[in-house]
């Protein structure tokens, strides 16, 4: 059976009147509120449902470990990587020096 996805806005006083479409079968059913903070909850579960395709079709590496005996970084080093050295040009100087003048 397909879920009836119902757009609402919970108001200040917290409460929810719901009309179903005529569609909608008699019978118990359950009502799941998934707040839509700026998209947030679409992204994650669009990333839910495209990690569990890349698992069944085996393009997603989920089990990467480090090999036995290699000590973890240190959080120094950690942030070092993710530093540019002081010499670094910049990325815009090195799209000049690729596009030219134009």
């Amino acid at each position: 059976m397909e879920a009836v996805r119902i757009p609402v806005i919970v108001s200040e006083d917290r409460r929810l009147v719901i009309d179903v479409p005529d569609s909608t079968p008699l019978g118990p059913a359950d009502v799941v509120i998934v707040p839509r903070l700026n998209g947030t909850a679409a992204v994650g579960a669009a990333r839910a449902g495209a990690r569990t395709k890349l698992l069944a079709a085996n393009f997603l590496v989920a089990d990467l470990v480090a090999p036995p005996g290699v000590a973890p970084m240190a959080e120094e080093d950690i942030i070092r990587l993710g530093q540019l050295p002081s010499n670094d040009p910049g990325s815009e100087a090195l799209v000049r020096e690729d596009r030219g003048s134009y």
